[in-house]
């Protein structure tokens, strides 16, 4: 007797759905009417479930394109996703596993290249489809690699509401997905290795949602107080994964025209909003793609090298130059907008380097009067790039804590100088202590130190955590003083 595809023990998944013994014929059967010769693929399909077959099964709903048939409108979303489901369930029971993920990606592809056209209810009913029965595949599959194209092409196919950024969490599962951090805890989750080109793919997929995303909300006229919200969020999401595509292009060898596409889209967006994603894109200018501008759009690399670690007056230098001030219609940009975030910059960049700052300073650098300087303090805390207190009567900025807008090799010298000092006043402290007879307190000492989180220390001295602190991680550094507290003195 011949054995039947239903007679395989049944997969978890599969147990709501092959509910009877003829439950596979019964699905051939409602696939059927969607191919050119509805008779032939009965005969063939049914040849193959009797043969127990399923690889040969699924080659001929794939050949033959019987999938279209779940997006008609007889077909409501729980039916269709349910009868692809059925269908997902045979990847198991292939028995090869290079044959098995051949089959897995060709069973996608056979979803997501039905042509839909137009934008009335219906094609948005059967692209909704598409993307539901893409997505039961996903939650079936446990490859890394499988789940990463899969979410590509979901992403695709998904209608841009389905992807709209800076809604409260629960509104879209999709969109929640594509927050960074959920995005990352879930690749991380899937625990392989996945090759670069693949979440180059991957990421691609989501520029291209944010864009058709802001392409909807530009369109939108209802009068949303929460638009500016999401328009805001989804350029942020956009900007951030085109830095992850520019991260996968680590040799010279591997740069092309897309790489040179996201690395000219990149800069743009890094002049045109310096400040809210200041940690992602501190390290732009030293990712392969970006260096490569220099001889492609000298001009627009130049502006973003002033944006990441210039000042105002290389800005002004700049711009008084013929032949670069026109990269600011070249590439759409907003030159009084550069101007102010370069002016915020500039005071960031000061206030790393000082730790009060007289207001005449801050004028002279900023080239604005005196009257002005608390305003742009002000909006420079808002910023959340630096931490300061204004002294009225002294006339002087105190600088609590700074981001350093660059972190390289002499920044990490400058900093081992101070901790070299710091540790001898932290020796002198305990050889007076010791000589002083307090042996008690002396010994004490370094118990409470491994009690002690070492980032409440460097915040207590003001200096940086150096485990959450990499070269290319955003840091806080000023002057380290000697405090009074010999209890919270960190032993380097």
């Amino acid at each position: 007797m011949a054995t039947s595809l239903s007679q395989t023990p049944p997969h978890p998944s599969s147990t709501l759905v092959n509910i009877s013994d003829d439950a596979d014929l019964r699905l051939i059967r409602v696939l059927a009417p969607a191919t050119s010769s509805p008779s032939n693929f009965e005969t063939e399909c049914t040849t193959a479930i009797q043969g127990g077959d399923a690889a040969k099964l699924l080659r001929s709903v794939i050949s033959n394109g019987a999938v279209a048939g779940l997006l008609e409108d007889e077909f409501a979303l729980d039916e269709a996703v349910s009868a692809f489901s059925l269908l997902t369930v045979y990847l198991d029971r292939v028995g090869d596993a290079s044959v098995e993920k051949e089959l897995c990606a060709a069973l996608a592809e056979s979803v997501g290249k039905i042509e839909v056209a137009g934008d009335d209810e219906t094609a948005l009913v059967k692209r909704e489809k598409q993307s539901a029965m893409i997505a039961a595949l996903f939650n079936l599959r446990s490859d890394a690699v499988e789940k990463v194209r899969l979410l590509a092409q979901i992403i695709d196919l998904a209608d841009a509401t389905a992807l709209i950024q800076g809604q409260d969490r629960g509104v879209s599962p999709l969109a929640d997905m594509l927050d960074v951090a959920t995005l990352k805890a879930s690749l991380a989750l899937w625990g392989s290795e996945i090759p670069d080109e693949e979440l180059r793919a991957l990421y691609e997929a989501i520029v291209r949602g944010m864009d058709r995303v802001l392409a909807l909300l530009s369109k939108d006229s209802s009068g949303d107080k929460t638009k500016l919200k999401k328009v805001k969020a989804a350029n942020e999401c956009k900007q951030k994964y085109v830095l992850f595509v520019l991260a996968t292009y680590t040799e010279e060898s591997q740069l092309d025209n897309t790489s040179a596409k996201y690395a000219e889209e990149a800069s743009i967006g890094a002049i045109r909003d310096p400040i809210n994603l200041f940690s992602s894109q501190r390290q732009l200018t030293s990712l392969p793609a970006v260096v490569a501008l220099q001889k492609s759009k000298p001009a627009l690399h130049d502006l973003l090298k002033i944006f990441m670690d210039g000042k105002l007056q290389d800005y002004r230098d700049f711009t008084s130059m013929p032949d670069k001030n026109s990269v600011f219609a070249t590439f759409n940009l907003d030159e009084s907008e550069c101007a102010k975030n370069m002016c915020l910059l500039s005071l960031v960049s000061l206030a790393a380097e000082h730790e009060e700052i007289p207001y005449s300073v801050i004028a002279s650098t900023l080239e604005i009067k005196d009257e002005e300087v608390e305003q742009w303090v002000i909006t420079g805390v808002s910023s959340g790039l630096m931490e300061a207190k204004m002294d009225q009567l002294r006339k002087v900025v105190l600088v609590e804590r700074c981001v350093v807008r660059q972190f390289g090799t002499n920044e990490w010298a400058a900093l081992k100088v101070r901790l070299d000092a710091w540790k001898t006043n932290v020796r002198g402290v305990l050889d007076a202590l010791k000589n002083s007879g307090n042996l008690s307190v002396h010994r004490s000492l370094p118990i409470l130190l491994k009690l002690l989180p070492i980032h409440c220390l460097c915040s207590h001295f003001n200096v940086v955590d150096l485990r959450q602190c990499p070269a290319r991680d955003t840091i806080g550094t000023r002057d380290i003083k000697q405090e009074q507290n010999p209890s919270l003195i960190l032993l380097v």
